[in-house]
C-alpha cells in the first residue's frame, strides 16, 4: 500500500456460497459504521483468542478526532468479533496508528496496520457528489476502508495458513477481499465493490518506468479487476457496468470465470479455517443497516 501516498499529489493537481462464505465478509460491516455514533451489540460467544487489538493514540493533533471517532465506534473490537469464527494457529493483531505516510499493511511483527493517515485520506479523496458514472461519497469512502482491511487480512490469512499463491500476492489479496465482498446482499456487494473499484481510479496516477516493476498493479488495472469480479460473482447484479462500458464487454466475458477460480481457491484453502458454529452466530447478528450506506 506504500504506492498510495503518491497518489495525493495525483489527487491534488486533478482535483448456497453466499451462506457458507458470508463470515468473514461480514468484516464490512466495522468498517462501513466508522462515522456513525452507535456501535452494534457484539452478542455473546465471539471470540477469538487468537486475534488482539490496539489503538495507538496519535501524536499528531489532526488525527486526535479522527482517532477517537474510531475508539468511540469500537471498530477493532468489532473486527475481532466478526472474525471470531476464523480458526487461526498463532495470533494476529489489528491496529489502528499514525504510521508518518498514507499506508496499510500486514508484517509479521506487527500484524494488520491500517493508518490513520490511510482513513484520513481517503474521507478527503472520496466524491462529494455522486460522479457522472455513479460513484458515491459513501461508496468511496467505505468501499476503499473496506478493501484495505480486508487487503490485508488476506496477505495475514495467506502468512499465518501458509496458503499457496499463484502469482503476485498483492493480485491474491485483491481478489480474496473482493470475493469477500460478494458474499453479501446484492445491494450491499454491489456497493462495496463499487467503491473498491472507484478508490483506485481515483488514486490512479501516471505509470511510466521502473513505476511498472511495483508489486501492485495499477490503479486503473486493479479498478477493472474488481468490476470483473463482481461481474463474475453476480452477473445480474454488476450488469449496469457493462451496459455503461465501465467494464469492456471482452473483459467481461471471461469474468464468470475469474470469479470461480477465486472461489474454487478460497474453498479449498481457507474455508476448512472457519468455525460453522460461530458463523451461524454472525450471520444472524445484524451489523449494517441501509441508512448507513447513504
Amino acid at each position: 500500500m506504500r504506492d498510495v501516498g503518491a497518489a495525493i499529489v495525483a489527487v491534488a493537481r486533478t482535483g448456497s456460497v453466499t451462506r457458507r462464505f458470508g463470515v468473514i465478509a461480514l468484516v464490512l460491516g466495522c468498517l462501513a459504521l466508522i462515522a456513525r455514533p452507535a456501535a452494534a451489540e457484539i452478542p455473546p460467544g465471539l471470540e477469538n483468542s487468537r486475534i488482539t487489538f490496539l489503538y495507538v493514540a496519535p501524536p499528531s493533533p489532526q488525527y486526535q478526532a479522527l482517532y477517537e471517532r474510531l475508539v468511540k465506534r469500537r471498530v477493532l473490537e468489532e473486527l475481532k468479533a466478526f472474525l471470531a469464527p476464523l480458526r487461526l494457529p498463532r495470533k494476529l493483531a489489528l491496529n489502528l496508528r499514525e504510521c508518518g505516510e498514507v499506508d496499510a499493511r500486514y508484517t509479521r511483527a506487527e500484524g494488520v496496520v491500517v493508518c490513520y493517515e490511510y482513513i484520513d485520506f481517503v474521507e478527503r479523496l472520496a466524491p462529494k457528489d455522486t460522479t457522472p458514472e455513479g460513484f458515491t461519497r459513501a461508496e468511496g469512502i467505505i468501499g476503499a476502508v473496506v478493501e484495505v482491511m480486508l487487503h490485508e487480512i488476506g496477505h495475514a490469512v495467506f502468512d499465518i495458513l501458509d496458503v499457496p499463491v499463484y502469482g503476485r500476492e498483492e493480485d491474491a489479496a485483491d481478489q480474496i477481499a473482493g470475493f469477500i465482498m460478494l458474499q453479501f446482499s446484492r445491494d450491499l456487494a454491489v456497493f462495496a465493490i463499487k467503491g473498491a473499484a472507484w478508490s483506485f481510479l481515483a488514486q490512479d496516477q501516471e505509470w511510466q518506468g521502473t513505476r511498472f516493476a511495483d508489486e501492485h498493479g495499477t490503479g486503473r488495472q486493479r479498478f477493472y479487476n474488481y468490476l470483473c469480479l463482481g461481474y463474475g460473482g453476480a452477473p445480474d447484479a454488476f450488469q449496469s457496468i457493462v451496459d455503461k462500458g465501465l467494464l469492456p464487454a471482452p473483459r467481461a466475458a471471461n469474468c464468470p470465470r475469474e470469479y470461480q477460480l477465486v472461489r474454487n481457491a478460497f474453498g479449498k484453502t481457507i474455508l476448512p479455517f472457519i468455525d460453522p458454529d460461530l458463523m451461524k452466530l454472525v450471520q444472524a447478528t445484524r451489523w449494517l443497516r441501509p441508512e448507513e450506506m447513504k
